[in-house]
């Protein structure tokens, strides 16, 4: 089967519809009446392969499933071109809009149609590129999701009638297994063109423990993870369930559904400790959407930032944001923790901040010994260690030293309109969806 070139150049699934869609708004002269409410259960058949339901992405056991029904569909396919074909000769009276689409343009739904079957064992690939579609399939098919079942018997019979004698009830089955997975990935893409995805589903690919307290989680998302240098994922571990916690993202997925979270575990709080101590690469974990709006405006002064313990995290991304930027202005960055052995992303930090242009990174120890770093209370090695009022501030700790750090620099003339602060505090998140 030919390879056709990726999405968005010509071989993205269906393209079609966007192109029947304008055909009929141009005849008609109206635009698409599209709602953002939430479809009703009784818009749809129950029967119907469209109803809504909870949709995260490929579910446990389907990869290696998809991989082997890839291989069927392909067996049990003669001639795509034919195919396609078939179903633009369906009647106009008995065509879902599906049908039309296709018959009216049937080279691009063939180039869609071979880009699907290529791409049938990566649903993480398939899924965004579906989502484009969402308004299309809106516009054209409102709430009526059976035509979405009616399409694909009408598929199994396209490819039925031009397989031949090798067509048997052992392919049919395989087709129609392979719409139902179609079908909820256009479900799936939908919920996250709308940013209406319930969770995210990630595996755990690295666990780092630095510190009896704290582990860096590297995770990867079956589905795109929106997420900004700055934000908090809320996550839920299974030993936990329903127990949802927010921790600082260190690195947001950059294009490979990878993202990089910082998490410290409580006394008595079952959830982080089992973030920390109980996970192990190839755990299965889910997010919630991220959160927050820790940024560092683009224009303006000298930059202070004064971080603690493990809300130095976001602090990393941000780094990384400003040298995209190529950003000049001068950062000071100030890193305060117990003792020495509780630096335990100090190595990180200091390459993050080597990538701006004039970074520098300030470790603060509080209490032992702190030779070469700092020593005594972050607040006032800050205060002390130079003046601050022509720098914009951005503080990020606990709701306590984010508090006392923000009277100290007010109380040494740093107007209060440049002091920007932001804390982990616990959230309380709805469980609607922590089963299923």
């Amino acid at each position: 089967m030919a390879q056709v070139g990726p999405v968005g150049q010509g071989g993205e699934p269906l393209t079609v519809l966007w192109a029947w869609r304008q055909a009929q708004l141009d005849q008609t002269g109206q635009q698409p009446q599209q709602s953002r409410r939430p479809r009703r259960q009784q818009d749809q058949p129950k029967d119907s392969l469209a109803q809504d339901g909870p949709a995260d992405g490929p579910k446990p056991g389907d990869q290696g499933y998809l991989t082997q029904l890839q291989r069927r569909l392909r067996d049990s396919l003669r001639d795509v071109r034919s195919v396609v074909a078939r179903l633009a000769e369906v009647p106009p009276e008995q065509r879902t809009v599906l049908h039309s689409a296709v018959a009216a343009d049937p080279a691009a739904a063939e180039r869609g149609f071979v880009w699907l079957l290529e791409h049938f064992d990566q649903p993480s690939a398939v899924v965004p590129q579906l989502a484009q579609l969402t308004p299309a399939l809106d516009a054209l098919m409102g709430p009526r999701g059976r035509q979405l079942d009616l399409f694909g018997e009408a598929l199994l019979e396209a490819v039925r009638d031009t397989s031949g004698d090798r067509f048997d009830d052992d392919a049919a089955g395989t087709w129609r297994d392979g719409w139902r997975f179609v079908v909820g990935w256009l479900r799936q893409g939908k919920l996250l063109q709308r940013d209406e995805t319930p969770f995210w589903t990630a595996t755990v690919v690295a666990h780092d423990q630095r510190r009896d307290d704290v582990a860096v989680l590297r995770l990867a998302t079956d589905l795109p993870y929106p997420a900004r240098a700055g934000q908090r994922a809320v996550i839920e571990h299974p030993m936990v369930p329903g127990a949802w916690r927010p921790c600082w993202i260190s690195a947001p997925p950059a294009g490979d559904n990878r993202l990089e979270l910082h998490v410290q575990a409580m006394p008595s709080d079952d959830a982080t400790g089992a973030l920390v101590h109980g996970t192990r690469v190839g755990d299965a974990v889910r997010l919630h959407r991220a959160e927050g709006d820790f940024v560092i405006e683009q224009h303006g002064r000298a930059i202070l930032i004064v971080a603690e313990d493990v809300h130095v995290a976001p602090v990393k991304a941000l780094l990384d944001e400003l040298a995209e930027r190529q950003d000049e202005r001068v950062v000071h960055l100030f890193w305060g923790v117990s003792t020495r052995d509780d630096l335990y992303d100090l190595e990180s930090l200091r390459a993050h901040a080597a990538r701006c242009a004039h970074a520098t990174v300030h470790p603060v120890v509080a209490r032992g010994p702190s030779h070469p770093y700092l020593g005594g209370s972050l607040p006032q090695v800050v205060i002390d260690f130079a003046e601050w009022t022509s720098h914009d501030v951005y503080l990020c700790g606990t709701p306590f030293a984010v508090g006392v750090m923000r009277n100290m620099l007010m109380q040494h003339a740093v107007p209060g309109d440049r002091i920007h602060a932001v804390t982990l505090d616990p959230l309380r998140i709805a469980t609607t969806a922590s089963s299923r």
